[in-house]
């Protein structure tokens, strides 16, 4: 037999014997003598064997399935990566039914003679299945503060993925939610959680979260995260807008036995209402021409040396991401060092505004420096001549102060003019 034929053998046993439940046919598939290394203890060899045990298996989970997701083969062994998922409804090896579903994953690997399998090794994730029925508690509680992160990550990435099994994987089923009864008509405990994630993504089905801050006290851990989504269907009754939302939320939770147990959580609820056009902005509407002077004024007093007057035009908590010469930097002691250095090399340093654009919260500058090298820049000695580049910034203004800015300078030319690369 070709390991594409055995493999051909896998998937039928698959469809015929496992997802069917039909064991009539588990000798079509199995010698009588096969071997089960992975088999329970006392429990026979062969056909015989493994019809008990799949008997015992198809009837505490009727709706059992078998989903291979990935199958390798080589000479007379076929390895199987699967996933199996059921729920439990009636007795399993002595325990009462929980009514409660699973989905695990099996890895296992069979050996093949003349089309029929022989021997058989690993199987399902036992553990991973008694824990999620709630008929095992799981084997260490999380206890230290990078776990909890952790944690705390795969439950946002499950929320972007609408991930129900995920969410089932970091909150207890008896979770409780002091904010769910400020929602009519979600269910308590877990349940609650799956329903309410999954309304929002019936809401934005492009919804995206992120954790962007998470800090670790005990057990407890308070997360700041961000959303964003397109407005594509009903939201708390509000008919669909197709607009672009998004908002920020701060919840705290409790761990134990590796789960979240209890959580509180306010998020910015005014904010979407205001982007879906319901309440009215309580902020003044920004002001482009009033931002473009600002961002003139800036460089104005560059030119003149004044460097300190970037604590009037610059939030304390500015952001810039930069290119490779100006790096990511927060607040505004690393602009002003940098202004500094450049002044230093540069003496005569001059920058001109080329061309400037404005619209809402954001203005757009064109700029060209002039200087000549009269001392060591970034450790390069000086050159003595006149150099020359440009860059293009885009600044965002809140109330008056330049909070972020994109920056991307000419830096291939600065590098030739200092003799570190040759001019074209």
């Amino acid at each position: 037999m070709s390991v594409e034929a055995n493999k051909t053998v896998v998937r039928r046993y698959v469809e015929e014997v496992i997802n069917s439940g039909n064991l009539d046919r588990l000798g079509e598939f199995m010698t009588e003598d096969g071997i089960d290394h992975a088999a329970p203890a006392g429990m026979p060899q062969g056909v015989q064997g493994a019809k008990m045990f799949l008997g015992m298996f198809f009837g505490a989970f009727p709706d059992h399935h078998y989903t291979i997701e990935d199958m390798l083969a080589e000479d007379d062994k076929v390895t199987i990566r699967s996933t199996i998922t059921g729920t439990h409804t009636e007795p399993f090896m002595g325990m009462p039914p929980t009514g409660k579903s699973f989905a695990v994953q099996c890895l296992e690997t069979l050996r093949f003679v003349n089309g029929k399998y022989v021997e058989h090794w690993g199987g399902i994730d036992n553990l991973g299945m008694m824990m999620q029925l709630g008929l095992m508690s799981a084997p260490r509680d999380v206890k230290g503060a990078d776990e909890i992160r952790a944690l705390a990550q795969y439950y946002i990435d499950s929320v972007s993925k609408d991930d129900r099994e995920g969410l089932a994987a970091t909150f207890a089923e008896d979770f409780l939610d002091h904010n769910n009864a400020q929602v009519t008509g979600l269910s308590g405990g877990l349940k609650g959680v799956i329903e309410a994630h999954h309304m929002l993504h019936e809401s934005f089905p492009d919804l995206k979260f992120s954790l962007d801050d998470g800090v670790v006290s005990g057990n407890v851990i308070a997360i700041r995260v961000s959303a964003k989504g397109t407005h594509q269907g009903p939201f708390y009754g509000i008919p669909a807008t197709g607009k672009p939302i998004s908002w920020t939320a701060m919840r705290i939770l409790r761990v134990e036995n590796g789960k979240f147990v209890e959580g509180w959580n306010e998020f910015d609820q005014v904010g979407i209402l205001q982007q879906l056009g319901i309440v009215p902005s309580f902020e003044q509407p920004s002001s482009p021409e009033a931002n473009a002077a600002l961002v003139r004024k800036v460089y104005e007093e560059e030119n003149k040396g004044n460097i300190d007057f970037i604590d009037k035009a610059f939030a304390p908590d500015f952001v810039m991401h930069g290119d490779s010469l100006n790096p990511l930097q927060k607040g505004v002691g690393p602009l002003k060092e940098g202004i500094t250095m450049s002044k230093e090399a540069f003496p005569d340093m001059q920058v001109t505004i080329e061309d400037l654009v404005a619209e809402g919260d954001k203005v757009v500058t064109r700029l060209r420096w002039r200087g000549t090298n009269t001392k060591s820049f970034m450790g390069i000695p000086a050159t003595n001549h006149e150099m020359t580049w440009t860059a293009i910034a885009l600044n965002r203004i809140e109330k008056g102060k330049i909070v972020e800015r994109w920056f991307n300078s000419d830096v291939f030319s600065i590098l030739q003019q200092l003799g570190l690369i040759p001019a074209m």
